[in-house]
């Protein structure tokens, strides 16, 4: 028995539809309480006509509702669903027409960060590629992000300009402001990445070099000396100068959503990083070739991380599901094949 066939007998409703893809599970999969309890959340945001608290760790928050429903497998042939996330895109429609003036403000860089990047950052995973919307934010960061990426630069921060209104301690850590001058932030973030992660299959081939090229930048050794906080600099903007925006992209080789996400890129299963992280893996493998991850590696929490997919905690075997799951999710990413994988040690590479 494949992990996968063990998967779809052991695991609830919602690995089972992520695995299967069977339309006969999603009843089954709407009745799942974490389903229930997450779509609920959306319900609140769409039924208040709530376009605010986009960013951030608290669960009431947009890019932790999405991030959850997509885990959970919510996606476009779920009406339920879809009815709930065509508020977002009318607004989205709506929102790429906007003209904004010169002047850089946080809010303005907010408008393109938040209501264009974090807003889709999952959507076409979930099956909303066609969405002309969705495309026009997937390529609009994409040419953005190739054009900085593509220079190879890691020396983001200017130390040459007086900053002021800033904290002292702050002003060696600014960024560039010609990284951002007219709102749109040049450096990708990890809402980048899952944007182009899920973006990715439906590229050309001339597009998925300049996604790789995006993915390789963040796994060069000089993006580890890079400063963890990025702070940006508006100094015409009306109440504070400066303010950190994003973080660094969190390379822990224990960091398993981030090795899934990054797994979409070839370039990145080709890595260094991508070997060490699956050689960690590894090791948790159990004698029956699943998996079972140290708690904080499958981590749910309010306000937290969010690894559940649907699985009742009383469940004695809840960590293997998780484990043996994201595992599963990794491995596909890198071949059709099931899970007899190896280390090629000529070249690094994670292969099948």
């Amino acid at each position: 028995m494949t992990n996968c066939e063990w998967l779809l007998e052991n695991a609830s409703a919602p690995i089972r539809y992520n695995l299967a893809q069977d339309q006969s599970l999603v009843d089954e999969l709407l009745s799942n309480d974490e389903v229930l309890a997450w779509m609920q959340k959306l319900i609140v945001r769409v039924d208040a006509q709530d376009l605010s608290n986009i960013h951030g760790s608290h669960d009431y928050r947009y890019e932790n509702i999405i991030k959850k429903s997509f885990i959970l497998g919510l996606n476009r042939d779920i009406p339920q669903f879809d009815c709930l996330i065509r508020f977002f895109i009318n607004f989205l429609d709506e929102h790429i027409m906007k003209t904004y003036v010169d002047t850089l403000t946080f809010g303005k860089m907010y408008a393109f960060r938040d209501y264009e990047t974090i807003l889709v950052c999952y959507l076409a995973f979930m099956g909303y590629w066609n969405e002309p919307s969705v495309q026009y934010v997937v390529k609009k960061r994409l040419e953005i992000l190739y054009n900085f990426t593509k220079q190879k630069r890691y020396d983001v921060c200017r130390s040459d300009i007086d900053f002021v209104g800033v904290p002292k301690e702050w002003r060696t850590h600014i960024i560039d402001p010609d990284l951002y001058n007219d709102g749109n932030i040049a450096l990708p973030s990890i809402h980048d990445y899952i944007l182009l992660a899920g973006a990715y299959q439906h590229l050309g081939k001339g597009e998925k070099g300049k996604a790789e090229t995006i993915a390789e930048w963040l796994l060069d050794e000089k993006y580890s000396k890079v400063f963890p906080r990025f702070y940006y600099y508006a100094p015409l903007n009306p109440s504070y100068k400066a303010k950190a925006i994003n973080s660094k992209v969190d390379l822990n080789s224990c960091n398993l959503f981030t090795c899934f996400i990054l797994s979409h890129f070839e370039s990145v299963r080709s890595s260094v990083w991508f070997v060490d992280s699956m050689r960690t893996f590894e090791q948790y493998k159990t004698i029956d070739g699943r998996f079972v991850f140290p708690k904080t590696m499958i981590s749910e929490q309010k306000d937290g991380d969010h690894m559940n997919v649907g699985e009742s905690k009383r469940n004695k075997r809840y960590a293997e599901i998780l484990s043996t799951y994201w595992m599963e999710r990794i491995l596909t990413n890198i071949s059709n094949k099931s899970w007899k994988r190896c280390v090629n040690k000529e070249n690094g590479r994670y292969n099948g």
